[in-house]
């Protein structure tokens, strides 16, 4: 006796499925690429400070062209906390689809939701507090360097240019401090309704 053809699931899940992959994906290459934020920051500064210690002796005879290489500092800076805000939200937007999803046909009440369960929010966000934190320190410490090789080069014979020192000491703490804020666009899960309490 044959088996009875069982009729064809509802789609619900399958496009649930499809659509939660994609958006995984697409996070997975989003932290990636904000991982890679450090890689690109040290090339960057590392970069600049070696030009600024290599070519040390055309600056003390041409001291107006530091200043365009010291223009650089402040530029990486703004250009490396934007790409880091611009990774953070991205994750946090893509999180919050991927609970959408997860809490289909309260799926979330059920089975382990990682991206609905705000227990294990408040162990995942401080480790991403870290990456930003490590990438603040990261942007003092290089400028810090830049300013400290800019006044040694000067020396005594060349007054530094205040029109060097603060912007680029202004924009470095601005960068430090806007990392530290990063952490009020990490995404939460919703709090769930009365009926559909929180696990």
């Amino acid at each position: 006796m044959k088996e009875p053809i069982l009729p064809i699931p509802s789609g619900d899940y399958v496009f649930a499925n499809y659509r939660y992959l994609t958006a995984y994906n697409e996070c997975i290459s989003r932290i990636g690429q904000r991982q890679q934020t450090l890689t690109l920051l040290v090339g960057i500064f590392s970069g600049l400070i070696t030009a600024l210690i290599l070519t040390r002796d055309i600056f003390r005879t041409d001291h107006s062209a530091i200043v365009w290489l010291m223009a650089g500092f402040p530029m990486a800076s703004i250009i490396l906390t934007f790409l880091n805000y611009k990774y953070e939200t991205l994750i946090s937007l893509l999180r919050s689809y991927l609970a959408e999803l997860e809490r289909a046909k309260d799926a979330h009440l059920s089975m382990p939701s990682y991206n609905c369960d705000a227990g294990y929010m408040r162990k995942a966000n401080p480790p991403r507090y870290f990456h930003d934190l490590a990438c603040g320190a990261m942007l003092l410490a290089y400028n810090a360097a830049a300013l400290g090789t800019y006044v040694s080069i000067c020396g005594h014979a060349i007054r530094p240019y205040r029109t060097v020192l603060v912007p680029v000491a202004v924009t470095a703490l601005a960068c430090f401090i806007a990392h530290l804020q990063l952490r009020r666009i990490y995404y939460t899960p919703k709090r769930e309704t009365p009926g559909n309490p929180a696990r």
